[in-house]
């Protein structure tokens, strides 16, 4: 029972501040895993859309689509726009994901690692989105458990999961299984027990040509300095993590055993890694902080091991007042962003219906996706080019929308508002929905 406590505690504390769920609509990421799991797609199809367009493995989105098929969400898409409550019912298995993944914290790191872990405003924040990051933390948290209890199967089938869920997964792994070598006794054996991960290897050639075709997004790239943001993301505010990460610090100093100590540090070396690599290839976006949480809060627990027992009945206080905050925030808790595109769709339709169909223009594909998967109709959406700037293209009764994402700047950014300012200048513009994607109508005057 002692360690089905802390797993309980964990996975319970966790469920405590992500329900309820949030039931507005999906943004893009979320858009792209329901357009292959709530339309009748096969397994086959998921996995080769997975691999021509986008740039994750298709691990998560194959579990997505089984708990599609098995919850009655397989196809609720596929007639019209996607039942109200679709997007709870959808969410809850990231939920039950992320809690999981608490769980396997409190089980490896105790009490203290749970709570560290259950009230993680990064892992709340994707543990409520409809995607994979969440499954990633859960598979590390597997991974370093396996480490810590020198169990390679363990860490290894659980690291060729991580691997079929993200890209991310080697920063973290390589470290585990570094270390494992290194220090076993029969360095051949313990090789033998680590192959499951090559059974990632005939995904390759659709790794390959995923890069091929990947943006270089250097632009979104974060400051070096917020590059090591992770390191102490364990706890809001800033100055709360960098506490624990200190005491991640001296507990792996202090512990008797230098290897355990070396392996507290080890998931921060991943961030470390994850970091360099970025150097080379667009792998950072603060937004995969999340999945980093439950092996950190894992190396929180056992660091605090080592510290005096009054160190860590304080350190549980201090752990168990920001997660009652984060409790006590209620709707305010972090989750997926709500960019409205239901009520977006709500509003196009009653448009379209008075002046008939038209043409929506945008200026990011993700977005006008997320549209399309609300709004079935006649009416084109596409990106703006660079002829629309010199001929708008209004329909018959002189009707326009355009659909504008405040991200990065791109040419198709730049070219819409352009279009934006030119409808503004000539007091022929109103806002329809202002929210965080803001969709603006440009009626034509005669």
């Amino acid at each position: 029972m002692r360690g089905l406590f802390p797993f309980l505690l964990g996975a319970g504390l966790f469920l405590g501040v992500a329900l309820p769920l949030p039931g507005y609509a999906f943004w893009f990421d979320e858009a792209f895993t329901a357009n292959l799991v709530t339309f009748r797609t096969s397994p086959q199809t998921v996995v080769e859309r997975a691999a021509k367009g986008d740039a994750h493995p298709p691990g998560f989105y194959l579990l997505a689509w089984a708990y599609a098929r098995a919850t009655g969400l397989w196809g609720a898409a596929a007639e019209g726009p996607p039942p109200e409550g679709l997007e709870a019912k959808a969410r809850l298995l990231p939920a039950l994901t992320a809690a999981l993944a608490a769980g396997v914290a409190g089980l490896a790191g105790g009490p203290i690692a749970a709570l560290a872990a259950a009230g993680s405003e990064d892992l709340l924040l994707k543990g409520r989105e409809f995607r994979m990051y969440p499954l990633l933390g859960l598979f590390w948290a597997l991974a370093y458990l396996g480490a810590l209890r020198r169990n390679l199967p363990l860490a290894a089938w659980a690291g060729l999961g991580a691997l079929w869920t993200h890209y991310l997964a080697p920063f973290l792994l390589a470290p585990l299984y570094l270390f494992l070598l290194l220090e076993a006794k029969d360095r051949k054996r313990a090789l033998r027990a680590l192959w499951p991960p090559l059974l990632f290897l005939p995904w390759l050639p659709a790794l390959l040509g995923q890069l091929r075709g990947g943006m270089n997004m250097a632009a979104v790239r974060p400051d070096p300095v917020l590059g090591l943001e992770p390191l102490y993301r364990l706890a809001q505010p800033d100055a709360f993590g960098l506490l624990l990460l200190g005491m991640v610090l001296h507990g792996a100093w202090r512990l008797r055993d230098r290897r355990e100590g070396i392996l507290v540090l080890l998931p921060f070396l991943g961030v470390l890694l994850w970091w360099g690599a970025s150097l080379f290839l667009n792998t950072v976006s603060l937004r995969y902080i999340g999945a980093f949480v439950p092996p950190m809060a894992i190396a929180l627990g056992l660091a605090a091991s080592a510290l005096s027992r009054r160190t860590q009945a304080l350190l549980l206080l201090a752990l168990g007042v920001a997660y009652l905050g984060l409790l006590l925030r209620g709707e305010d808790r972090p989750g997926p962003p709500d960019e409205g595109f239901r009520r977006k769709a709500e509003i196009l339709a009653a448009l379209e219906k008075e002046v008939g169909p038209f043409t929506v223009l945008g200026d990011e594909k993700g977005r006008l996706v997320s549209l399309r998967y609300y709004w079935r109709s006649e009416s084109q959406l596409r990106l703006v080019a660079p002829e629309d700037l010199k001929e708008p293209p209004f329909n018959e009764k002189g009707v326009l929308v355009l659909l504008q994402y405040p991200g990065w700047v791109s040419d198709q950014q730049v070219a819409l508002q352009e279009l934006l300012n030119a409808a503004h200048a000539r007091k022929e513009l109103r806002v329809l929905d202002r929210g965080i994607v803001p969709l603006f109508l440009w009626e034509k005057k005669p």
